[in-house]
């Protein structure tokens, strides 16, 4: 198949200007990647959008600069003065904005102070706030820098009102309790705001969190809470006594409960029903992000009351639509005081991509089912070879009996620890490399090295993740639907290639 094969530096898969990945082919480039190399960095035109500035956004940006007279100032384009507004309070001063289409702001500031060139690029990359390449290309469009768009198909009836109708079924509530947003990213820090802004007025001031979460999802609960708002991390989701008895002792302290389930990238799932009970005795928020397997394969809202995903995994099939959604639970006892002020949060996807994420997925339903079978047979092959030191799927624990929609389907992604040599590896396997997960087709990623480079690198962070467990040199996969045989050929001939 086409998705079988070495890409190049810089490829987009698929053939897309809206791609989210493109390939990082050797463990020399993706260094090169996290410690800012010039060269592989020209070569990425595009990649995940919240990491790497799309062409299209980077044109836009320099016309804006050009017709204002913004020069030698360093400019994020933000969705929606709301997110404006929010950067400007957050980053506090030294910045200003300035709208320069409707509903779309220039934030600046000095470009030769690096300590605020780097503030507002992580802002936008924590929130998700930024806007989308296909806005971004319509925009170029209306300014007359490009002649046409990229053409692909898009649902051409209300596209909001059947994408918020296919995810109300998937996740089992009412269309009135879902929100779509720009991007995972911004459905967790709208939950995450809204959630902050209604403990306040309930004096509860302390966040839990339980198991590792996705780079983000983390510096959002360790950069913006308040003096006097506290985070504890437990990393261990399978000590259920201490976690219940942490959760007592905080009592009516207790804000809220954060979890990925499966965790990303150890695919751990922990005991939904008994923490979520607990949660809800103290009082706390219980808050559940089910990226990892999707709301196509796991049904966690009756524990959560308030769920956020990604679906740029799985429902963006085919990996070329940055998009998320939230949802309250209708019955949770918070429902009023969330449902309005995620709304208030949220940043609003674009019309193109919401459009385009109705035709995928309808695509989506028929290929999740095969990604679930291949990840599965890939899982036992792997667990079993000698060049693989452990394997983790989410269909080991028990507990995904619990959340699991038909029987123990798990989703589409495996992680290994290697007991051969990891650059060999990487470099050998024929496949698009890159970060993501749950498209049709196979790929994979050096997870930590892109997510947590700093821990990585240095003797303290390497510590740090062997205390709890995460090997640094871990492979993340992302099995796709190429028929089986292939794909177990593909990781026979890298496994081979690391050993010897």
């Amino acid at each position: 198949m086409e998705s079988f094969r070495q890409f190049p530096l810089g490829a987009p898969f698929p053939k897309s200007p809206h791609a989210v990945i493109s390939c990082l082919p050797t463990m020399r480039d993706v260094r090169g990647y996290e410690e800012q190399d010039s060269q592989v960095l020209a070569a990425l035109d595009s990649g995940y959008p919240r990491f790497v500035l799309h062409a299209f956004v980077r044109e836009l940006i320099a016309y804006y600069c050009k017709r204002e007279g913004l020069f030698s100032r360093d400019c994020m384009l933000i969705a929606g003065r709301r997110a404006a507004d929010d950067a400007l309070a957050y980053l506090d001063w030294g910045f200003a904005k300035l709208e320069v289409d409707q509903g779309v702001y220039l934030v600046h500031c000095d470009g030769s102070k690096e300590e605020h060139v780097r503030s507002l690029r992580k802002f936008v990359q924590h929130t998700g706030c930024g806007i989308s390449s296909r806005q971004a290309e319509d925009l170029l469009l209306q300014h007359s820098l490009r002649s046409e768009s990229f053409q692909e198909a898009g649902f051409a009836g209300n596209a909001e009102t059947k994408a918020e109708a296919d995810l109300a079924g998937l996740i089992g509530c009412r269309t009135s309790d879902v929100l779509i947003c720009s991007s995972g990213m911004n459905a967790f820090y709208a939950g995450f705001r809204a959630v902050q802004e209604f403990n306040r007025s309930r004096g509860r001031r302390a966040w839990l969190q339980l198991g590792w979460l996705y780079l983000d999802s983390g510096r959002v609960l360790d950069q913006f809470l308040d003096e006097g708002e506290t985070l504890e991390c437990l990393y261990d989701v399978s000590a259920l006594d201490y976690i219940l008895a942490r959760i007592r002792a905080l009592g009516d302290s207790l804000a809220a409960v954060v979890v990925e389930c499966p965790s990303n990238p150890l695919l751990r799932v922990c005991d939904l029903k008994e923490i979520s009970s607990e949660v809800r005795r103290q009082g706390g928020v219980m808050i559940i992000d089910p990226t990892v397997a999707s709301v196509y394969n796991v049904d966690v809202l009756p524990y959560a009351d308030l769920l956020v995903t990604s679906l740029t995994k799985y429902a963006s099939i085919e990996g070329d639509i940055m998009i998320g959604a939230l949802a309250v639970n209708p019955k949770s006892r918070f429902y009023g005081d969330l449902i309005l002020r995620t709304s208030a949060y949220h940043v609003p996807p674009y019309r193109r991509d919401v459009a385009r994420l109705c035709v995928e997925m309808d695509q989506a339903r028929e290929i999740v089912p095969r990604l679930n079978q291949n990840a599965a047979e890939l899982f036992r092959y792997l667990k079993n070879h000698a060049g693989v030191s452990r394997a983790f799927s989410p269909a080991c624990p028990s507990e995904i009996e619990t959340i699991s929609k038909e029987g123990r389907s798990a989703g589409s992604v495996i992680t290994i620890e290697l007991s051969g040599d990891l650059e060999k590896f990487y470099d050998c396997v024929r496949l698009m490399k890159g970060p993501s997960f749950g498209t049709r087709f196979t790929l994979l990623c050096p997870f930590m090295y892109l997510a947590h480079y700093d821990l990585v690198t240095s003797q303290s962070g390497r510590e740090f993740l062997h205390r709890i467990g995460i090997c640094p040199e871990l492979i993340r996969i992302s099995v796709g639907e190429e028929p089986y045989e292939q794909i177990e050929a593909i990781f026979e001939e890298a496994l081979q290639a690391s050993i010897t």
